[in-house]
């Protein structure tokens, strides 16, 4: 309980031992939210799975990159977590490639994924700083992790929402992330992710609903006579990655 003392210079609360060791609580983590000073100089990272249900591809887990400047988001699907590795070296390929700057910096969780040999020694020898999140400490890697809770969320309304089956979670996951990067951020003065990424200003007409019925065009030499020359079909959303699948 807590202790009313009286002192020379007024009433005092003091904090008993009791109270201490049986209501602790730790400070809560602040966010350095766009401290770094341009693209890649600091990315964070988490694996997401296993999920109940593969995907079409077969994938059980994805892993997602979260840009701490722009933060804008890249995902890749594994069928196994011990993929990290690989698909952390196609990220990086990817958006040095893009931008002409390279990775400084990656913040992630210590699961085993993250911690081989030939991660350690990769991220040495290209000089990117690692830091390890502090163990049962979840707020400290809290960029991705919101990012995938999130994600998970939208995920299970978008499949819900339109009555579509499980095992296209992927598929959502896919286009949530192409959605959250073309959408506008508070923190970033109201420019979308792919703006405060690529300084490039984007296009947003041809966005469709996911789950949505859509009509596609049969080929002359697949129908004949009185058949249809459309087929009926599902919109499965957006990727401007389509290789990560």
């Amino acid at each position: 309980m807590d202790i009313l003392c009286l002192g020379l210079q007024g009433p005092k609360i003091s904090i008993t031992k009791g109270c201490t060791l049986g209501k602790y609580t730790k400070y809560s983590f602040h966010d350095k939210d766009n401290w770094v000073e341009a693209i890649l100089e600091w990315i964070h990272s988490d694996v997401c799975g296993t999920f109940l249900i593969a995907s079409m591809t077969k994938h059980m887990y994805y892993v997602i990159f979260v840009d701490e400047f722009s933060h804008k988001r890249g995902m890749f699907f594994m069928q196994k977590k011990d993929q990290t590795f690989t698909k952390f070296c196609e990220f990086k390929a990817l958006v040095e490639r893009e931008s002409n700057n390279k990775v400084k910096a990656l913040r992630s969780d210590n699961d085993g994924d993250y911690l081989s040999n030939e991660f350690k020694n990769f991220c040495a020898m290209e000089g990117i700083k690692w830091e390890l999140k502090t163990p049962h400490n979840t707020q400290h890697n809290g960029v991705a992790e919101r990012k995938n809770i999130s994600m998970v969320e939208a995920t299970r309304a978008m499949l819900h929402d339109q009555g579509l089956p499980l095992h296209l979670w992927a598929e959502a996951c896919n286009t949530m992330v192409y959605f959250q990067n073309c959408s506008p951020h508070q923190i970033l003065g109201m420019k979308t992710l792919e703006e405060a990424y690529s300084d490039k200003r984007l296009d947003v007409g041809h966005l469709r609903i996911f789950g949505s019925l859509i009509y596609f065009h049969v080929t002359k030499d697949a129908w004949k006579n009185l058949e249809l020359t459309i087929e009926l079909g599902i919109f499965l959303g957006h990727t401007d990655t389509p290789y990560k699948y």
